[in-house]
């Protein structure tokens, strides 16, 4: 059985009114409130209203506070109060269902025994208060009637009823908030006995009985205390819709029917605005024996026209995996066709529904509803809803699904792609394009708003879809994003790029050094490839920060790589022959003696020389196959071009034999001559 802990506190007069005693602890705020609802709600007491109900939210603790007051007529201060409030947690107040079982708990304190005031200091607990403590009874029909229609019907605030007693609309009150959805309930504010303008955060309370001698000074006091205005109670127009009396016989029931059942799982937010609508389409639903989920589409989109309001509702009805009360759910391809061909499609929220990932369930797990549902949704006009459902399902498309949309709507996919650009990153889908993926690649160059991260995404997907020949049209289109694109798929696959692409990709060598520079952590084998295709055009990266060429160099000789770390090698000796950085220097004091060593053991590859040929001394025809001839004289230019320091050179050329060779290689350079005299 479900047990609930409800904390209590007990004020009264002992020398003022005061907390007398208390189960739980209250903080300044919620104290002061309180305090001041438990006090008496007027100034003096009227026949038929010695004792009454108040309930307001407790914010500051997230409580809900029911209190019940008594005049204590047997207190010597006249107009003294006993009030006793019960705390009702959020949970404890959506698992009551009637909730006024909760005032039998109330209990009034007697004067000549203190002793008794004891009961108070600990909480009450309540078995299976659903089953147990409901009292079974219906409520007074026309009185809830009388308060749907003015509350919901005619959405007015702050009604004021006029009322002989505390009790008259007491059990009315309690019928109608029982029926009101958890978030509702916990934001209800009422008082069966005003004596005065009673509100709470600057706003009368949303229904106070008070009598009839009081009305017009009650009315008075409010709009100049409250800046609002009362409403009276309506009284109930014979001719009603028949979702009013539904609801009407559903909050009489002490704890209701399938409409409340609907309501509760229908409403998600603490708006009373949204009982009419749903009530109205609660009766349609329940009074309808066939539901086709076109018409309860449009039913539910006329009533919520914004994709932000009644997501329980939607999400019941069209959700993946959605029910409704123990209803039979809706055949999920005909909520896809319905939704997809929906003119209310603002009116949803596509990414709450999940419409893109379960058209894919559809795909990948019922073949047969996947080739129906898509054949309904193209012989018919999409809305926006169609699009992302079209979407989700090419996304999963197989062979024979993709050959049977291509071959019988041919423009299809170039219009997909036109509507919802981002498509594009999708490989599957450029798979499912055969011959077609020019086409659908010029309709995305075409889109003048495309950003960054969708243009990467979509090189990348062609490059996964192995659509190379189109990656050259996409770089010249997009420059830097897709080239970023290209090496991101590098860094995550490990794939390969072929000839075409590396060609391609050499007009963009700024970008692919900016990728390496920027990307933390990239993958080895995808700075490898970054290399070897701008390595021959350092002079269109010298400005980059050298690092991550460094960082790989010295990974590839700790691994024994020679060939690649030659190669490295000899691209980072060209950067320090343009003095890059950070250190030009640097580089040339870690890499000159390796290049040269390898230059002087005739064992460089013509793919490793091209890189730094551009950059060392040219020789006469007859001597320019002296490599390294070419790469002494190169040292020693860079010395003296940026003003190193002459004493370095014996860093960059430990051995005294060959530093006695680069020093005569030194006087055939423009200014070398003086450089070495000024210490060889």
């Amino acid at each position: 059985m479900n047990r609930l802990v409800i904390h209590q506190s007990l004020h009264g007069y002992s020398e003022g009114h005061r907390l007398l005693q208390g189960s739980i602890k209250l903080n300044d705020e919620s104290g002061r409130l309180i305090l001041r609802m438990s006090d008496l709600s007027g100034s003096n007491v009227v026949p038929g209203f010695e004792e009454y109900l108040t309930g307001y939210p407790v914010e500051a603790m997230s409580l809900y506070a029911l209190a019940k007051t008594w005049y204590a007529s047997e207190m010597p201060r006249p107009g003294s109060v006993w009030t006793h409030t019960l705390f009702l947690s959020e949970s404890a107040l959506s698992e009551i269902s009637d909730l006024q079982i909760l005032t039998s708990l109330f209990k009034r304190p007697s004067a000549n025994n203190t002793k008794a005031l004891d009961l108070y200091s600990v909480p009450i607990e309540i078995e299976d208060a659903v089953s147990v403590l409901s009292t079974g009874e219906d409520g007074p029909s026309i009185q809830i009637a009388d308060l749907i229609e003015t509350m919901y019907r005619e959405g007015k605030e702050n009604i004021l009823i006029s009322s002989p007693s505390s009790r008259l609309y007491e059990s009315a009150i309690f019928r109608v908030w029982s029926q009101q959805w958890p978030h509702l309930r916990e934001k209800f504010t009422f008082c069966t006995g005003v004596l005065s303008s009673r509100g709470l955060g600057g706003k009368p309370f949303d229904v106070q009985c008070a009598p009839t001698p009081l009305m017009r000074e009650i009315i008075s006091a409010t709009a100049a205390k409250h800046s609002h205005e009362m409403n009276l109670l309506s009284k109930t127009n014979q001719e009603l819709p028949p979702w009013f009396a539904r609801a009407v016989k559903d909050a009489n029931s002490p704890t209701g029917e399938t409409f409340r059942q609907l309501l509760w799982q229908f409403a998600d937010v603490p708006d009373k605005n949204q009982f009419v609508p749903l009530a109205q389409l609660i009766e349609a639903f329940l009074g309808s024996a066939e539901r086709d989920a076109s018409d309860l589409i449009r039913l539910i989109a006329e009533r919520f026209p914004s994709k932000d309001s009644a997501k329980a509702l939607k999400s019941a009805f069209f959700g993946k995996g959605g029910s409704v009360g123990g209803f039979k759910p809706l055949d999920e391809g005909d909520i896809l066709v319905g939704l997809a061909c929906t003119s209310f499609h603002e009116a949803f929220d596509a990414t709450a529904l999940g419409l893109r990932a379960r058209a894919r369930d559809l795909c990948e797990t019922n073949a047969v509803s996947a080739a129906l549902t898509f054949g309904r949704i193209l012989r018919a006009p999409l809305g926006a809803l169609g699009e992302e459902i079209l979407a989700g399902m090419i996304e999963a498309i197989t062979p024979t699904l993709a050959r049977e949309v291509t071959t019988e709507q041919p423009q299809f996919l170039s219009s997909l792609f036109r509507a919802k650009p981002e498509l594009g990153v999708s490989s599957e889908l450029w798979l499912a394009a055969g011959d077609r993926k020019r086409e659908l690649l010029e309709a995305l160059i075409s889109q003048q708003d495309l950003n960054d991260s969708l243009k990467a995404g979509v090189a990348a997907a062609l490059l996964e879809s192995d659509s190379d020949y189109l990656v050259g049209r996409v770089l010249d289109s997009w420059r830097e994003p897709a080239v970023f694109g290209v090496f991101t798929w590098l860094a995550h696959t490990h794939g390969q790029l072929s000839e075409r692409v590396r060609v391609a990709l050499s007009y963009h060598v700024a970008s692919i050094a900016q990728w390496a520079c920027s990307t933390k952590d990239a993958p080895e084998h995808a700075i490898l490839i970054a290399a070897h295709i701008i390595a021959p055009f350092t002079y269109q990266f010298r400005q980059f920060d050298t690092g991550v060429w460094l960082k790989t160099y010295r990974s590839l000789s700790q691994r024994g790589d020679k060939r690649e770390a030659d190669y490295f090698a000899t691209m980072l000796l060209t950067l320090g022959f343009q003095n890059s950085q950070p250190n030009g220097l640097a580089l040339v004091e870690e890499c000159f003696e390796r290049v040269h060593k390898i230059a002087w053991d005739d064992v460089m590859p013509d793919d490793t020389w091209i890189i730094i040929d551009p950059i060392v001394p040219r020789l006469w025809w007859h001597r320019e196959w002296d490599r390294c001839e070419r790469l002494r004289r190169g040292i020693i230019e860079a010395f003296v071009k940026f003003r190193w320091p002459i004493v370095k050179l014996a860093d960059c050329v430990k051995s005294d034999a060959f530093l006695q060779r680069v020093v005569e290689s030194a006087r055939h350079v423009d200014g070398g001559r003086e450089f070495v005299s000024q210490k060889f």
